[in-house]
Order: C-alpha cells, then sequence, then structure tokens
C-alpha cells in the first residue's frame, strides 16, 4: 500500500486538511498491528480504523474516558454483575482505541493477551496493547467470538454480506451507527486507493495467459512473506521490550513514592517541676520549672535498602533491554538484506513480447485512471 496516497485522502476526506503526525503514528500502529495479524479485508480495515475514529475523537491514540466513569456503575468498584470488589484498586473505565470498559472484559483481555490489565489498566493506552485488544475484541481471534458484545467482524463483513451500519453492535448497539458507517466508507476508498491491486490483477492475467508458470511466481511471493513476517516480528519483540521497561519504570517511581511514606515520627514531652515551691491552689501541682520537647524522624533503613536494590534491577534490566535490541536491530537489517536478495532474484525468463504485453497494460490503466 502506498501510505502517502492513503494518508493524502484521508487527510482532505475525513480530517479536513488538519492531520497531524501524531494521528499518523497512531494509524501506522494500527497498520501494522493488522499486518501481523493478517487482517486482510481492507473493509475489516477500514471498519476498524473508523471505530477508533470515532471513539478517540479523532485522535486515532488511545485515550481515557472523559470524566473517568464519574456517574456510571463502571466508575465505582462494581463488576458487571454487579458485585462490588475490593482488589485491586482501580477502576475500570473507558481506556484505549475501543474504551475497554468494565472489571470483566479488563479480566477476559488480561487472560486471553497474557497483559496484566487487572493491576496495570493502563497499559490499555500503549498504542501497541490497544491495537491487540481491538483486534481480538472485534474479530474471532483467540477465544473465537467477539469478545465485547458477541458478534464481530466476520458476521457483518464476509463473502455475502458488507453490513457497516450494524456492524456498530460489535462495540455499543446501534449508537452513532450511521455516522461510523459513513467514517468507514472514507477509510475504505483510501485503502482501496492507495494500492495498484487492478495493475497487478491484469499484469498477473497477462503473465498466466502468454505462458507464465504460476508456480514460481508463488514461490517469490511466499518467500517475500515470510521475510515479512519475521521483520514484524522482530519489531514486535522491540516494542514488547520497550512497554515491559515502561511497566519497570512505572513500579519504580510508585515504589519510590512509598519509600517516601515509610517515615514515622517520634514526640516526647519532658516537664520538670519545681518542688521547692509552694503546690499550685487550683492544679494541685508544684510550678513548672521546665519542658523539654523533642521530635525525631525515624526512617526505615530497609525501605532504602529495598529502593537501591530495585534501581540496580532496573539498571540490569536496561542493560539487558538495550544487548537484546541491538541483536533485533541486526536481524532485522539481516531480514532486510536478506529480502532484497530475494527481490533481486529473476522469477523465470520472460520473452521480450510478454514485457512490452504487460508495460502496454499498465501505461493503459494509468493513462484511462487520470
Amino acid at each position: 500500500m502506498k501510505t502517502y496516497k492513503f494518508f493524502n485522502e484521508i487527510n482532505n476526506t475525513l480530517f479536513k486538511g488538519t492531520l497531524t503526525n501524531k494521528q499518523k503514528e497512531g494509524i501506522n500502529y494500527k497498520l501494522k498491528a493488522f499486518d501481523k495479524h493478517d487482517i486482510t479485508d481492507d473493509r475489516w480495515r477500514a471498519y476498524m480504523l473508523a471505530t477508533s475514529f470515532h471513539e478517540t475523537a479523532r485522535t486515532m491514540q488511545p485515550i481515557e474516558e472523559i470524566g473517568k466513569g464519574a456517574g456510571k456503575p463502571y466508575g465505582q468498584k462494581r463488576k458487571y454483575s454487579g458485585a462490588v470488589y475490593i482488589e485491586p484498586n482501580k477502576l475500570f473505565f473507558g481506556r484505549g482505541d475501543v474504551q475497554l470498559t468494565w472489571f470483566e472484559n479488563y479480566e477476559k483481555m488480561e487472560k486471553l493477551l497474557n497483559i496484566p490489565l487487572l493491576n496495570e489498566p493502563e497499559l490499555a493506552l500503549n498504542p501497541f496493547v490497544s491495537a491487540r485488544i481491538m483486534i481480538e475484541g472485534m474479530t474471532r481471534g483467540r477465544s473465537n467470538r467477539g469478545d465485547f458484545t458477541g458478534v464481530s467482524l466476520e458476521n457483518y463483513f464476509n463473502a455475502n454480506r458488507e453490513d457497516p451500519f450494524n456492524a456498530r453492535r460489535i462495540i455499543n448497539g446501534l449508537d452513532c451507527a450511521k455516522l461510523i458507517e459513513g467514517y468507514y466508507r472514507k477509510f475504505l476508498s483510501a485503502l482501496r486507493n492507495s494500492g495498484l491491486i487492478l495493475v497487478l490483477i491484469v499484469a498477473n492475467s497477462l503473465l498466466i495467459l502468454g505462458g507464465c508458470k504460476p508456480k514460481q511466481l508463488m514461490n517469490e511471493q511466499h518467500v517475500r512473506k515470510q521475510g515479512s513476517i519475521a521483520l514484524y516480528e522482530y519489531r514486535d519483540s522491540l516494542q514488547i521490550k520497550e512497554w515491559q521497561m515502561s511497566v519497570l519504570k512505572t513500579h519504580l517511581n510508585r515504589f519510590i513514592e512509598d519509600s517516601f511514606n515509610f517515615e514515622s515520627k517520634t514526640w516526647q514531652k519532658e516537664i520538670y517541676y519545681d518542688t521547692g515551691a509552694e503546690i499550685d491552689s487550683v492544679s494541685g501541682k508544684h510550678p513548672v520549672l521546665s519542658e523539654i520537647v523533642t521530635t525525631n524522624i525515624i526512617t526505615l533503613e530497609k525501605s532504602f535498602k529495598d529502593h537501591e536494590a530495585l534501581v540496580k534491577v532496573d539498571s540490569l534490566e536496561k542493560i539487558n533491554a538495550s544487548s537484546l535490541n541491538s541483536n533485533i536491530s541486526l536481524k532485522v537489517d539481516k531480514v532486510i538484506e536478506e529480502n532484497k536478495s530475494v527481490e533481486t532474484k529473476p522469477l523465470h525468463k520472460i520473452s521480450f513480447k510478454y514485457i512490452l504485453i504487460v508495460l502496454g497494460a499498465i501505461l493503459f490503466i494509468i493513462f484511462f485512471s487520470r
């Protein structure tokens, strides 16, 4: 896909000329996630992008719900079932590209994706994690069902059906269904116009009719796909490591904050009476000769030792992550070089006559598409 054509079109049709780099970054996270999870149907991609466009107030970045659930049942420590929970000490209001809500939904995604969302619900704001949640919840992923409402993209976009209006039921009934359908059609148009699908189909058909062996062509495509998958896996590993580092940093900051709370104050007051003087008739005591007030702040040494140990662990993790990232970069470079070498290999000998036919077809399409 030619991303510059895609971004140019949605900038005009959806963002009214205001598309920012931050919005592009958010969209790219989702496009990469679609590739990683083999989301190849442009209709699925378009509807998920349209959903994110609506749910994130057009930022295309994972966001927190405005008001953080205030006045709503999930804005309290209450499950969808009505049961009250004490632990964890978190509120499960809307977060991410699809505004994940309720204790049960966070719990379900935690089990499916192996991400600690109950104790760290803010992880749903990580673009990489948020995209995974959206794909898992809107498709028949690991659970083989639509995890948000029981229905999924497979129900509304398949060989016999294209129903972007009712597809809103995947998220939230028919709320704003017509509006999101409009977003979907604009994203779909941009996705389809940014590729060279028609040219490739015509060229492939001409090559096959001209006697080209499909088996050889398929083998080449297969090799490229394997190389691309490997590349995404390496980049994915890097993103996971960065996410782990951000979680560790969160825990470290929390521990530092707690360590300063491990302070206790002792207050002592000593009173000395003048026993040589007469006893006061009101208080029944000798007059006060002097008072001494002492205040001691006792800081738990163990908290600081634990803090130092955690800092050392954090440093080791950073060193290991840096080493791992370097290895991944080397592997990525190696895969890129392998892809280049594969792409330069000729598929087969093609006669000059067939080359002219293909070039003529491409020029014909370009001429009439203006």
